[in-house]
């Protein structure tokens, strides 16, 4: 199947420092369907302890595309069932528009994985270390990610020194992480 595309044009906001459009109802509606569509048949095969309703996803990955330059990014939930579109500099830049200007605005369901390589060092060093493993696992998506990219340096040295603090991180999140208690409660 491949991604169908929405186009629809929205003015830029601004929160803060955070420039954003709105997206229009129908099309984030149309794209959360879509992405659960494709979550659920990633998901096949897999039991499931109970039948839940469908909620619509707080986070659609998408590509978003502005005068023909396009940016991997997340559709956020703005409650009701509307979504909001950070408008980045990449996009601001394609669409030559900021606060206040209406612009047209291309997006997509991004299904590739987002995912960013272990390290060689990291690998080896988690590899002999399984509980440290575990919480790295353990990370969410996003803490990984963040985690990853800070663990990743282009000096030798620098990686050095990186490691034996990223081996202490997780193992203070494993220590002070709360151990399931082997005690059953009193009826």
């Amino acid at each position: 199947m491949t991604p169908s595309t929405q186009q629809f044009q929205a003015t830029i906001y601004k929160i803060w420092m955070l420039r954003y459009v709105d997206v229009p109802q129908e099309v984030g509606r149309a794209l959360a369907t879509e992405f659960a569509a494709g979550d659920k048949r990633s998901k096949r095969g897999k039991p499931s302890a109970k039948k839940r309703k469908p909620t619509e996803p707080k986070y659609i990955p998408v590509v978003a595309i502005a005068n023909g330059r396009s940016t991997r990014t997340t559709l956020v939930s703005a409650g009701g069932g509307r979504y909001r579109l950070q408008f980045n500099v990449t996009l601001r830049k394609a669409a030559r528009a900021d606060v206040g200007d209406l612009v047209g605005v291309e997006l997509r369901i991004d299904r590739a994985p987002r995912e960013l390589p272990i390290p060689p060092e990291l690998e080896a060093a988690l590899k002999s270390r399984p509980r440290l493993r575990k919480e790295f696992d353990r990370l969410p998506t996003g803490g990984r990610l963040q985690f990853l990219r800070w663990f990743s340096a282009k000096s030798p040295e620098v990686r050095k020194k990186r490691l034996i603090r990223a081996l202490e991180v997780l193992s203070e999140r494993a220590l002070l992480r709360p151990q399931p208690s082997s005690r059953r409660p009193r009826k």
